[in-house]
């Protein structure tokens, strides 16, 4: 019996979610769609192209992106956050459309398209940890992106997350003018699910 050997890869992965994205799609479903698609094609994918980002997955309120090099990751996902919160500034602020993202640099299984293994696991559990309209980046992503990009970078402490025997060195990006106004919070995490509706397309 041939054994086939899991194809392996270092890669940057950016994860992301929408905040409260039952609340929205519950008070108003039409227009959080409307909105998120406006989003993806004005700032989002945009951002991607330029700074060469491989959608990997969707889901309903998320998505999981690979890119070659962690300092084009950092800086789009800072991108992200800037341009976003600047689309949507005019919109109520119940109806705001905010992400929090989550960034590993790290060895990941390759299967088709997909992608699966702890350099994964790491950057969705660090975007479930990171306040509303943040990035934060773990250790080894900092450590090969430090000195590269002109940011204002905190550490945020070495995390516990599930499923991940050692703790992991988190810094967080300031945002916001460089005011830190926020802090680590814990969450309950999921996993990544393909997605069963594309409602972010």
């Amino acid at each position: 019996m041939v054994t086939t050997r899991a194809e392996r890869r270092l890669a940057a992965i950016m994860a992301a979610d929408i905040v409260s994205y039952s609340r929205l799609m519950e008070t108003d479903e039409a227009a959080t769609l409307a909105a998120i698609k406006s989003l993806r094609a004005e700032v989002i994918d945009p951002l991607l192209n330029e700074h060469n980002g491989r959608v990997v997955k969707l889901m309903g309120d998320g998505a999981l992106i690979e890119f070659h090099s962690v300092v084009d990751a950092v800086a789009c996902a800072v991108a992200i956050q800037t341009r976003v919160a600047a689309h949507q500034s005019e919109a109520p602020a119940e109806r705001r459309i905010v992400f929090r993202i989550g960034i590993n640099l790290g060895d990941v299984v390759v299967e088709g398209d997909d992608l699966f293994g702890d350099g994964v696991n790491v950057a969705a559990r660090l975007e479930q940890l990171c306040p509303p309209g943040g990035v934060l980046i773990s250790g080894t992503a900092y450590d090969h992106m430090k000195g590269k990009l002109s940011l204002p970078i905190d550490f945020a402490g070495a995390q516990k997350v599930k499923n991940i025997a050692q703790p992991v060195r988190t810094y967080s990006v300031r945002m916001q003018g460089g005011k830190r106004g926020w802090s680590l919070r814990t969450r309950r995490v999921q996993r990544f699910l393909p997605m069963a509706a594309a409602s972010l397309i």
